[in-house]
């Protein structure tokens, strides 16, 4: 090769080099499904890339298996007229479905969804499940309102086929209670740590186990308090980050304290350089392979690409109020008002 042509070749390669890479949110596409209800969506548990369910208002439970193409309506009976707003999905056939409100009741299906039964029933007739999370196909938690006596926190060591209350949680502050707005209110780690996000006080807190629950703390957060629309309405680890979002859900294009993240397990918070464009009933880690985000609410959703210190919307997804990715990371949904669900498919990564 002649030193023209190796100097030719040398300028392309470094032209290449310096070309900024490709950016992976324009290889994301968005999908609208049919769902076949009208109703608000924010129950949402996904399998995998094909399985997913939904819980919904009227006790109707909504469930794919082939990846949105086809949606089933199904309908618990003892449901009848409250709304599933925490779901867990284990498979095609298994699923569970807590309302929130009254009456207080977690059904199980193991046929999928040809049958339901009762695996639990509120005894005090005051409980508000907001959250329902699992930290393996066995060990369970779910998050209530507080009850007399304190907040009403569930456990299951068998996959959900029996709870327990979970004793020794921090005494609840005055108005202090949970939101049911994504079931997102729960994070969990494989070690055992678990997350739960309260607001309505006066202070926004999140509640802390590292035993699966055998005890428990609390830490205080910057996030926006003071009124009962106000705190934290869901939580998110990204392995080294735990990200809280939420706001005043009375004042959808507020941005103050409407999300802050913590790299010490939930020990001092950061607000972020640039927020989100309003209050979010969601975040959720956005499986691009970096540090990206992704949190949804009424007014729009936005996308951090630096573990939640800046914040840019994302016009190509609506607002939603709920969002989660499969295990694969291929393959996630979002699921919102007047029965709206939007499949999100993402990039091969590298």
């Amino acid at each position: 090769m002649s030193r023209r042509l190796l100097a030719t070749a040398s300028l392309l390669a470094g032209l290449a080099a310096c070309s900024p890479p490709a950016d992976p949110l324009a290889g994301i596409t968005l999908e609208e499904q049919t769902s076949g209800v009208t109703s608000s969506l924010r129950g949402l548990a996904v399998v995998n890339d094909d399985v997913v369910w939904i819980g919904a208002p009227g006790g109707q439970v909504l469930r794919t298996v082939d990846g949105g193409a086809h949606w089933d309506v199904l309908t618990i009976d003892a449901a009848e007229g409250a709304d599933l707003r925490s779901a867990h999905g284990f498979s095609a056939d298994r699923a569970l479905f807590f309302t929130a409100g009254q009456p207080a009741r977690l059904f199980l299906t193991e046929d999928g969804g040809a049958s339901f039964r009762t695996v639990w029933d509120d005894p005090t007739g005051n409980a508000f499940f907001d959250s329902l999370a699992f930290w393996n196909s066995e060990i369970g938690i779910a998050f209530s309102d507080p009850i007399p006596g304190g907040f009403l926190v569930l456990g299951t060591q068998n996959g959900g086929e029996s709870w327990t209350r979970i004793p020794g949680l921090p005494e609840p502050l005055e108005g202090e209670a949970g939101f049911a707005a994504s079931d997102s209110s729960i994070a969990t780690a494989p070690n055992g740590c678990a997350w739960i996000g309260t607001g309505g006080g006066e202070t926004a807190r999140v509640l802390r186990t590292c035993e699966f629950g055998a005890e428990w703390d609390f830490v205080d957060t910057p996030m926006a308090a003071g009124t009962p629309g106000s705190g934290i309405f869901a939580l998110a680890y990204t392995g080294e980050k735990l990200i809280a979002a939420g706001g005043n859900y009375e004042q959808a294009d507020a941005t103050d304290g409407n999300l802050a993240w913590s790299d010490d397990g939930g020990t001092s918070w950061e607000l972020p350089i640039a927020a989100p464009a309003g209050y979010r009933s969601d975040v959720a880690v956005l499986p691009l392979g970096d540090n990206s985000l992704i949190a949804t609410g009424p007014n729009g959703t936005d996308i951090s690409r630096n573990g939640g210190e800046i914040w840019t919307p994302w016009p190509d997804l609506p607002g939603h109020h709920a969002i989660a990715f499969s295990p694969s990371g291929r393959t996630g949904w979002a699921v919102g008002s007047d029965g709206r669900i939007t499949r999100i498919t993402l990039p091969p990564r590298n």
